[in-house]
């Protein structure tokens, strides 16, 4: 069975498959990097109501705490069929988050702020990497509390139509800091309380990643321990 070839909005640059064999180290922002360069910003600016759905989408993320969701993943690839993934998401500041996928595309990516692992327990291999080295300018910056939506992206009239059915409305953004082979990012967005629910990955070899949240609930109480790894005897690990 072909899975995901990296973990969650993790995955801004190739989405390439992968099969049973060990999945690449952990990329860039994502796991896997291609020295490609983003696509140049083209195509109308947003509208001001999107750029001020913009604005209140950062602040209503930096007013977050923690929160834990669910989550739907769909990477759609040219000439291949799509993969699917599901599972869920928990986020506590600073910098704290922690991705499980359920069977049969089980693995893990969890970060505690400093240090991020990416662990296969089909192959019981690990990942590791500093956190630093694999969030600049990315949406898992943002994600993580440390990015800035109007600061690292630009917003432009969406190019692509988005999935008008969930009632979100869907902002476009392209990085002004190139990251290699994502071309842009939409983040469907509640309009009533400007809450992020979805995001769509665009990258530059025609990949597309959606991942869509569900049973959202802010301010939950996530222990620590929720957002450590512990390396086993055995264990395949792999420093990045």
């Amino acid at each position: 069975m072909r899975r995901p070839s990296c973990s969650g909005i993790g995955c801004a640059r190739q989405l390439k498959p992968a099969g049973r064999a060990r999945r690449g180290p952990v990329c860039g922002l994502a796991f896997l990097a291609l020295l490609v360069g983003a696509a140049a910003v083209q195509g109308a600016p947003c509208s001001p109501a999107e750029r001020s759905l913009l604005v209140k989408a950062q602040q209503a993320y930096e007013a977050l705490t923690s929160f834990q969701a669910a989550f739907t993943q769909e990477d759609r690839i040219p000439g291949a069929a799509p993969l699917t993934a599901s599972g869920t998401l928990a986020y506590r500041k600073p910098g704290r988050m922690r991705w499980e996928y359920a069977a049969p595309n089980q693995q893990l990516l969890v970060t505690d702020g400093k240090t991020v692992w990416l662990y296969d327990p089909l192959l019981d291999s690990v990942t590791e990497e500093a956190l630093t080295d694999v969030t600049e300018g990315t949406p898992l910056r943002f994600l993580l509390g440390a990015g800035n939506l109007t600061a690292d992206f630009t917003c432009r009239a969406a190019t692509l139509k988005p999935d008008s059915r969930d009632g979100l409305t869907y902002l476009e953004l392209v990085p002004r800091t190139p990251i290699p082979t994502l071309a842009f990012l939409q983040l469907g967005v509640r309009a009533d309380d400007a809450r992020i629910e979805a995001f769509r990955m665009l990258d530059t070899q025609g990949g597309e990643r959606w991942v869509r949240l569900t049973g959202f609930k802010a301010g939950v109480p996530l222990a620590e321990e929720r957002f450590a790894f512990k390396i086993t005897p055995g264990m395949d690990v792999i420093k990045k």
